[in-house]
């Protein structure tokens, strides 16, 4: 495993994202007090930055670009255009900072092209 600190979890109100660059660009988002997800901030639709997209009630992530819509558990898409899943890693506080394990990705997907611009 290789856990990283990423953020003390102050920086990170409840419904708020942030950009945090590891060895891929990674979208933290802060869904409650005690959960915060991280997946990959490339949309597989045509490679905009997640993190400036809109957190929804369900858990979902909206791409600030075309309206590609993410399970944030999953990363699965719902509905088009995206019809690629985001990779999602492991996530979790601990003595008041958020940690990311990139070697721990919690589903299939493949890693999105990098952005053009």
């Amino acid at each position: 495993m290789a856990w990283e600190a990423v953020a003390d979890l102050d920086q990170l109100e409840e419904g708020d994202m942030m950009l945090v660059e590891l060895s891929q660009p990674i979208c933290l988002i802060r869904l409650y007090e005690d959960d915060v997800r991280a997946i990959h901030n490339t949309c597989t639709h045509q490679q905009q930055q997640l993190h400036e997209g809109t957190l929804q009630d369900d858990d979902t992530l909206v791409c600030p670009a075309h309206a590609s819509r993410f399970d944030l558990a999953t990363g699965d898409p719902i509905g088009i255009p995206a019809v690629k899943p985001i990779p999602v890693y492991a996530c979790k506080i601990e003595d008041g900072a958020i940690w990311v394990d990139m070697e721990q990705q919690l589903n299939d997907a493949e890693i999105p092209h990098k952005p053009y611009h």
